[in-house]
């Protein structure tokens, strides 16, 4: 995305969105203009969330750690890049700590989306047993009892552990119709060519509600396809297929689930 779009993004934006969360299944470290984009943000006025895989920490620390727009800052460190090597990747999340324990103004959030009934994966207990390493206090896998309060780490560092979820694909058997969502509530995306999402899990935009780029975003909030969607997640019903397909929905199943501060919207 260019720097005039992006401008242009926020400003139809400007007035129902407060926070921009960079995210929606790209990985925000490789842009260039992360830093400006990152400034012009906060010159507009919202809050910015970033959720990465971390293997880029190291080539951006500086310009993280002085965004005065920036947040909170989300390391899926079980989404390492393909290929990198564990140690090698470890390292280079490590010393960014070590820079943000100087100065710990916005939470950092260690992810690990990988649960599987009180057992780690093979692919991340590597990255496991080097996170016990720096904070030893942390306690063993199996028993998420014993972690410290709150998940926490250190001084605005915490451990984020929850079950994998499946993402949703209409390639995938549909669930029942039955279920809610905080998208259209709490959050909506926005993809890389301007199409507006209900959520971040709609990275291919297989739910396409409108263009940013071409209507203004109180007319695609009220466009009949989002009003049904919406109507269906307040009556508890998946009005679209694909959403029936969804694993992580399942997590507001029982009353209201978990709900993010603030609406979230989310330039690819």
């Amino acid at each position: 995305m260019a720097e005039t779009e992006f401008r242009f993004l926020l400003d139809r934006l400007a007035g129902t969105a407060g926070r921009l969360h960079f995210h929606v299944k790209g990985e925000p470290l490789l842009h260039p203009g992360l830093g400006n984009f990152l400034r012009i943000a906060g010159d507009l006025g919202f809050e910015v969330g970033l959720t990465t895989n971390g293997s880029l920490l190291g080539r951006v620390a500086d310009t993280l750690l002085a965004a005065a727009a920036l947040r909170r800052l989300s390391v899926s460190i079980h989404c390492r890049a393909d290929g990198s090597d564990a140690e090698e990747y470890w390292e280079s999340v490590s010393a960014f700590l070590d820079l943000h324990r100087r100065s710990p103004r916005f939470p950092v959030s260690l992810r690990l989306w990988n649960l599987h009934s009180g057992s780690l994966p093979a692919e991340t207990a590597i990255l496991w047993r080097r996170l016990r390493d720096r904070y030893p206090h942390v306690g063993e896998w199996g028993s998420p009892g014993s972690w410290p309060a709150g998940n926490r780490l250190d001084e605005k560092v915490f451990l984020n552990a929850a079950e994998e979820f499946v993402w949703p694909d209409p390639a995938l058997p549909e669930g029942g119709p039955e279920g809610r969502c905080l998208g259209l509530r709490d959050q909506i995306g926005v993809l890389v060519d301007g199409t507006v999402v209900p959520c971040c899990l709609d990275g291919e935009g297989r739910l396409a509600l409108g263009n940013l780029f071409r209507d203004d975003l109180a007319t695609i909030l009220d466009s009949p396809r989002t009003r049904a969607m919406r109507s269906g997640f307040a009556r508890n019903v998946l009005v679209e297929r694909l959403c029936r397909t969804c694993g992580f929905r399942r997590r507001f199943d029982a009353k209201d689930g978990p709900v993010p501060g603030g609406r979230v919207a989310a330039p690819s």
